[in-house]
């Protein structure tokens, strides 16, 4: 579950960075743009670019993460303070706030920790099936934060942007659950929701409330979709991220 886990704080992480992107100007420098700020949260990502496919199921394997772990916390704290206003810092800390706890309450001896260990077992066995649900939305950020660096965007109305966001964040989340519970089962994908939904709930408090399939705003159906469509919805995104830099 380590690389689970790992890929999981690192994908909310870059939502984060997108839709703070989407609510504030971009700072100036290289030192205090979105890239300083996405290589923050590398290391929260620090297994998954290995083919490893080991997870901590004891004490011993957490003890060989967290301090990476902490170490992706610490620089993004060190980013806030010095990149962002005292306003945008305490925006940003909201929508932080579940990773921090989820970091802090899985490194620590405690009820959380050993809920984790006892599910550790099973939701490795979920991992090549997890994977499916991430490369979505992971191949929707990454082609987003690659045409936005090379100014392959226009303006584009912010609503819409965020929305397209939101909507494919909860469609991983969504995805995820379902994966853990069809191999697990009911307690093992409501653990695994209750960590999605912590890390996550001031994100989707803050920018995602009103982006839901009932509302009429999201279609998963098409966020499955390939080709132009894919292609259309990443220069939406990328558009909006071009127009805040530019202001």
């Amino acid at each position: 579950m380590v690389l689970q886990i790992t890929d999981i704080l690192h994908r909310i992480a870059l939502s984060v960075v997108i839709l703070l992107s989407l609510t504030i100007r971009r700072s100036q420098g290289e030192q205090c743009g979105q890239e300083e700020l996405a290589r923050c949260s590398r290391p929260l990502q620090v297994l998954s670019s290995t083919s490893d496919l080991t997870i901590a199921t004891n004490k011993e394997e957490l003890n060989e993460i967290c301090p990476d772990l902490y170490g992706g916390l610490h620089c993004i704290r060190s980013y806030t303070r010095r990149c962002m206003s005292l306003q945008h810092r305490n925006h940003f800390n909201k929508l932080y706030h579940g990773t921090n706890q989820v970091i802090r309450d899985l490194c620590r001896e405690g009820h959380y920790q050993n809920d984790y260990l006892r599910h550790a077992p099973c939701l490795r066995m979920v991992k090549p099936d997890y994977e499916i649900c991430a490369k979505k939305y992971q191949d929707t950020i990454s082609r987003v934060t690659q045409m936005e660096h090379r100014g392959m965007v226009n303006g584009t109305d912010d609503d819409d942007t965020v929305g397209i966001v939101c909507c494919s964040f909860r469609e991983y989340l969504d995805c995820s659950e379902r994966t853990a519970r069809r191999i697990c089962g009911e307690e093992t994908a409501a653990f695994l929701r209750s960590f999605l939904d912590k890390m996550a709930d001031s994100l989707i408090r803050e920018h995602c409330v009103d982006y839901t399939i009932k509302s009429g705003w999201c279609s998963y159906e098409t966020s499955r979709a390939t080709g132009s469509t894919l292609s259309a919805t990443i220069i939406i995104l990328s558009s909006a991220l071009h127009w805040l830099q530019a202001r």
